[in-house]
């Protein structure tokens, strides 16, 4: 049995060969919020240039996005470790919790000492947080990428019968505090990135996610978390963002977006984004991960956006 530091050793160490492989430097820290110990990793890049936020999606991690970061335009980037996630500390998310409370008390105490907006790229679940945020925040958040469907923000979406099951009460604290065998988490990823994803990309960027996933703190916060956004009869209504407060997001929203996304495609989900003003899609042929399945035209068309 893999003791809790050996587990944050193995994930670090696989952390420092990822950013090693794609030339990037960092440091890590740790703020409080909500009664448990949230991770940062601060990612250096140009201090002239304005940071990027990096949201990760529900039971992932930060690794899974490192291969886009050099498309950043040499922005610093500060990543955050979800509560239950990474290496930050647990969160219960019990019945009543208000996700959106959550986020802002979260991602204030991450920028509290970053000055002025911040350009925001999130995946997933990442993206849903990083809606309520413009929400709450408009003033802290200048440019939005959404990489894939945001989570359960948008009313289109029917959530697959896997994260309905992870949302039951008991089957979810089951199956997620299951340890299962590296080859088998690997392959569980086909689920929700498609299948052989992430055949291409360095070995790391799934460890990380496996080392995390072992963690007492994942199996602690993530039953509750998806309980919070879906039910056996799909998202819950306090998790979607009515069209009336979409249409008050008038940053530039650039939307990445996999034709076969298994969560949401982008032209079911048009109701939605399209009521944001200054949203933009750029369709790829891809699943719920399209910088993992078209690195190229992702990496190219994130560039564009955040160096204009």
């Amino acid at each position: 049995m893999t003791s809790e530091d050996e587990l944050d050793a193995l994930q670090r160490g696989a952390e420092q060969r990822l950013y090693a492989h794609y030339g990037l430097s960092y440091t890590e820290r740790f703020v409080s919020a909500l009664g448990t110990s949230i991770r940062v990793v601060d990612i250096a890049g140009d201090p002239a240039k304005r940071p990027v936020l990096l949201l990760h999606g529900i039971a992932s991690v930060t690794a899974a996005a490192i291969p886009l970061i050099p498309a950043f335009d040499g922005a610093p980037v500060i990543a955050v470790d979800w509560p239950g996630h990474g290496l930050s500390g647990p969160f219960p998310f019990a019945k009543g919790t208000d996700l959106r409370e959550f986020t802002t008390a979260i991602l204030d105490a991450v920028l509290e000492q970053t000055a002025g907006a911040v350009d925001v790229v999130a995946h997933s679940l990442g993206g849903q947080f990083a809606l309520y945020y413009c929400l709450a925040r408009p003033e802290r958040v200048h440019r939005l990428v959404l990489l894939g469907a945001p989570g359960g923000a948008f009313a289109e979406l029917r959530p697959p019968a896997s994260m309905r099951f992870l949302a039951l009460p008991g089957f979810g604290a089951r199956m997620l505090g299951t340890v299962v065998p590296f080859e088998q988490y690997k392959a569980n990823s086909a689920i929700t990135l498609g299948a052989g994803t992430v055949d291409p990309w360095p070995i790391e960027l799934v460890e990380v996610g496996w080392y995390a996933s072992q963690r007492r703190a994942f199996a602690e916060s993530l039953p509750g978390l998806f309980r919070t956004i879906a039910s056996v009869f799909g998202v819950r209504r306090s998790a979607v963002i009515r069209h009336e407060d979409l249409a008050t997001i008038t940053i530039p929203v650039l939307l990445v977006w996999g034709t076969d996304d298994v969560f949401l495609s982008p032209e079911r989900a048009r109701p939605s984004w399209t009521r944001m003003p200054h949203a933009e899609l750029v369709e790829l042929e891809a699943n719920h991960a399209p910088w993992l399945n078209q690195p190229e035209q992702a990496a190219a068309a994130v560039h564009a956006f955040l160096a204009d």
